[in-house]
Formats: C-alpha cells, structure tokens, sequence
C-alpha cells in the first residue's frame, strides 16, 4: 500500500493544513520584493521632486500649531476662533517684520560702507590677533592674490537677487498658510480623526490633542528664547560699539531658532565681527555668550518651559545632529517636534503595549 503524502490518523485540521501546505514561491517572494522596493524608490523620487512644498506645507502648519496655544488663550475669554487667528497672526507678524524691516533698512544704508570698509575690518582684526592675524593675512593675500576686489562682492549680491526672490515668495506662501491652519486646526483635527477607527477615536483624540498641545508650547517658547537672545544681542552690540549690530541681532534671533546649537554658532559669529572693534571687545563678547548660555540653560529656558515639555539633552542634541544631517537648516528646526511625536508615541503606545505582554 502506498502511504506517500498520507496524512497520520488522528491529525488534527491545523497539522493536516500544515502538512499538505506547499512553500511559497521563490519568485512570488522575488516579485513582492521588487514591488515593494521600486514603490520605496518612486516614494523618494516623489518627495526629492516635492520638497520644496512639503517643507512650505510642513513649516505653514509648524506656525499654525505654534501659534494655537494663544488662539486658544483668546478663545477662553470669549473670542472667535479665526478672529482670535486673524489677530494672532497680525500681531505675530507685525513682531517678526519689525526686526526684519530695520534689518533691510540697516544693510541697505550699510551695505555699500560695508563693502568698502571690509578691507579695514579685515585689517583690524588680523592685527587684533597678533601672530595668528599674520597667518591669517598671508593666506588671505595668497588665495586672492594679494588684493581684495570689491566687484567680487557686488557680483554675488546682484546674482543672487533671484534666491532673494524665491525667498521672498516661499515666506509669503508659509505666511498665509500658516493663518489657514491657525484658523481651521480644529477642522483638521476632526478630519484627521476620521480616518481612526471608531473604538480608537477617543483615544486618538486625546493623543492628538496632547500633541499638539506639547509641540505649540515648545515651538513658542523656542520663538521667545530666540526673541530674548536676538535683542540682547543688539543691545550688546549698541553698548560696545560692535558694527551692524541690528543686523547680529537678527541673524541670532534666526540662528537661536535651532535648539542647542543656534546660539552657539550666533555667539561665534557676533565674536568673530566684534574683532574688529578690538581684541578686549572680542573676548568680553566671548564671555558674554557663554555667561548668556549657562543663564539660558540654567535660568531662562527652565522658566519659559515650565507650560512646556522639556527633552532631555541626551535626545534634544542627537536629534538636531541627524535632522540637521538629513534636511539642513529645516531637519534641525523640525528635530525637536518630531522627537517630541515619537516620545509622545513611545508613552502612550509603545509601553502600554509591552506592559501588557
């Protein structure tokens, strides 16, 4: 009798299932495969096609989340939602184009005695730094060429008056992006539920709300740092008779945006222009912005983050490191955020669910 392939007596359904099942198939597992990852790569074709308005998307609805904590300040008190957003936006913008109009109107008054002074500023802080100064100076007349050409200089500015303008048009696009998800973030809130199944809604809910909550705090404690700095900036800079100091004070403000890091780099920066004032100016501005640091670290960011979730520097730092890494500029400003969604995903998914294995 022949028993190849027979099933042993008294097998139950599963094994009987399990014993007739054949392998699957090296080339179906083949062709999935492939599928899979040319869907990953027309994905990141996409996105490398769609950056720039994914970016303009995604920094539009970083302000409208930014600015819901005082929209929701104003709607406690009675107000309507988008004339609480219509007014937060007004005076938000009216608060950032301040420093940004002085800024222009400083660089185009001081611009062209900019241009002709640089020698000078150059001149003065290779001789505030002595022996180094001299270095300096040789590799300076070296690579070019022993003489310093103001036309280079304009050349650059008038090229680049095309980025200036796709600057100029992405901003005003953000700008009023940002107002429409400032107005209409509960709308959208309530959409992005929908998609939720309904024995999870509330749950979601609660997590998307919390989110939220936790990421405009941050993004608006993070703007009145950055605030804080720039101004302080500009007051030092006005005491000690540092040039252009509307314009460092802005540069800052804008730098002091990135976590950790931002300040640092507008210290250095403000340092390295105040050589031209002298070698003593340069150090107390050195000493300066390390003091302001440990003040900020110790004193003013505690206080202003006290509404706020704080990340530990273990997470805060590498973050900005590998945002910054991936996108630049815009991966460092959206670090925090994102670190932010993943703790915040971590606590209310990721632990819950290993507790009750």
């Amino acid at each position: 009798m022949d028993t190849k392939g027979a099933v042993p007596v008294g097998a139950s359904p599963v094994t009987q299932e399990v014993t007739v099942r054949r392998p699957r198939s090296v080339v179906a597992f083949a062709l999935w495969f492939a599928l899979g990852v040319g869907v990953a790569y027309l994905g990141f074709r996409l996105f490398v096609k769609l950056q720039t308005v994914i970016l303009i998307i995604a920094f539009a609805l970083l302000i409208g989340v930014t600015l819901d904590p005082l929209i929701q300040f104003l709607q406690r008190r009675g107000m309507n939602r988008r004339l609480a957003a219509l007014l937060t936006w007004l005076a938000v913008v009216a608060l950032l184009a301040a420093p940004v109009v002085l800024a222009v109107n400083a660089a185009t008054s001081e611009l062209p005695t900019l241009i002709k002074t640089a020698p000078d500023l150059i001149d003065k802080a290779e001789s505030h730094l002595g022996s180094l100064g001299d270095r300096l100076s040789t590799i300076t007349d070296s690579s070019t060429g022993g003489s310093f050409n103001p036309t280079k200089i304009i050349d650059y500015v008038l090229t680049s008056g095309e980025l200036i303008f796709s600057a100029v048009t992405d901003i005003v696009v953000v700008a009023f992006l940002s107002l429409y998800f400032a107005s209409e973030l509960p709308k959208l809130h309530d959409v992005a539920l929908k998609v939720v199944p309904a024995s999870r809604r509330v749950r979601a809910g609660m997590m998307l709300d919390d989110l939220i909550t936790q990421v405009g705090r941050y993004m608006l404690s993070t703007v009145m740092i950055a605030l804080l700095c720039g101004t302080g900036t500009t007051i030092w800079a006005v005491c000690w008779g540092i040039p252009y100091a509307i314009l460092l004070g802005a540069l800052v403000s804008v730098l002091s945006l990135v976590p950790v890091i931002g300040s640092t780099i507008g210290g250095v920066i403000v340092t390295l222009v105040s050589l031209s004032v002298g070698l003593p100016t340069a150090i107390a501005t050195l000493i300066f912005y390390i003091g302001y640091r440990v003040a900020e670290d110790y004193l003013i960011q505690p206080r202003v983050m006290r509404f706020s979730v704080e990340l530990p520097g273990v997470v805060t730092v590498p973050s900005v490191i590998l945002g910054g890494a991936i996108l630049g500029v815009p991966g460092a400003l959206f670090a925090v955020p994102i670190a932010l969604i993943l703790r915040l995903l971590i606590r209310d998914i990721v632990f819950p669910a290993v507790d009750r294995a």
